[in-house]
């Protein structure tokens, strides 16, 4: 049984405005929260193509899939289709599908409930366990990588950058400093070590762990989150129909960032040097934006879900 909870679960699918026979990509399918809501909107006659970097994520949904007679239905009959690849692999694997355009897309870019809490993971300072955090643990650096042999000045920009982290410099200075004696091998190592610099005068007013921003930024740079979030946006933007919706929820401020700006560029319409009589650049807006302010979660849904705290969702339609 996934533990995950998905956030923003009416808001996000209502504001896709599906209808039967609808083509959809659960870009970060995680435990399959939103994928199931969607499918009950869109059959018959819709599909649902849901993507995971996270084989784990695919593997566990499949094996729930055998006691539940609707998921099995669904998969033998491919109107939900399992891929393992990274969301900015997103036209590529539609191509290799036949599949032109689509009607709509939802993207969550947390980390699922169910992967934090695998201890084996190394993502959450919880639990005991490697510093690891890739969520496809075929590839790529891991996190141990990154505190044991980065500069101080990359260390500083991860957690300034991706974590939002005030005491960047003290805690990379003091990640630096610790591991010339010895390296950092485990999560609890790591935390331990930021409890130890942390400013006890912030601790005392602080609503999160002093090691919650830190983790976060590793998890984020070792998934390389920054990069494939943009190539994915470009793509989604291209593939989308017109009078299709998107719908994206961050938990950073980053990335939210990122999104909001992206979405702000694509629904421009002149861009024309102030003062010119005539517009010469022919620029259009490619969509509208359909949330001016971001949506966030009731009150209820904190209390219910902690991990929904952070969230917005930003939605835009393609014209």
């Amino acid at each position: 049984m996934t533990k995950h909870i998905p956030v923003l679960l009416e808001e996000t699918i209502g504001g896709l405005y599906l209808k039967k026979g609808d083509i959809v990509v659960d870009a970060t399918f995680g435990g399959g929260g939103y994928t199931k809501e969607i499918l009950k909107r869109v059959l018959p006659g819709g599909k649902v193509i849901a993507i995971d970097t996270d084989l784990s994520a695919l593997t566990s949904f499949t094996e729930r899939a055998k006691e539940d007679a609707f998921l099995s239905s669904v998969l033998k009959q491919e109107a939900l289709v399992l891929v393992q690849s990274n969301y900015s692999a997103l036209e590529s694997i539609l191509e290799e599908r036949g599949i032109e355009t689509i009607d709509a897309l939802v993207a969550d870019l947390g980390f699922s409930s169910d992967q934090i809490e695998a201890g084996e993971r190394g993502l959450s300072f919880l639990l005991r366990g490697p510093l690891d955090m890739r969520l496809n643990r075929e590839v790529g650096i891991t996190a141990g990588e990154i505190v044991n042999t980065f500069s101080l000045e990359a260390l500083e920009k991860i957690l300034r950058d991706l974590g939002d982290e005030s005491e960047y410099w003290r805690i990379a200075q003091s990640i630096v400093k610790t591991r010339e004696e010895k390296s950092f091998t485990t999560t609890d190592e790591l935390r331990e070590m930021i409890e130890r610099v942390y400013p006890k005068s912030k601790r005392y007013k602080m609503k999160i762990h002093p090691a919650t921003k830190t983790f976060q930024a590793l998890r984020i740079a070792v998934n390389e989150e920054e990069k494939h979030l943009g190539d994915f946006l470009k793509q989604a933007k291209n593939r989308l129909r017109k009078g299709g919706k998107i719908a994206i929820v961050t938990f950073h401020s980053g990335e939210d960032k990122k999104v909001k700006q992206f979405w702000k560029e694509e629904a421009e319409g002149c861009i024309c040097p102030p003062g010119f009589p005539i517009c010469k650049c022919g620029n259009k807006p490619k969509v509208k934006i359909l949330t001016k302010k971001p949506i966030i979660p009731t009150a209820e849904e904190i209390q219910n879900n902690p991990r929904a705290r952070s969230a917005k969702l930003r939605i835009v339609e393609k014209i």
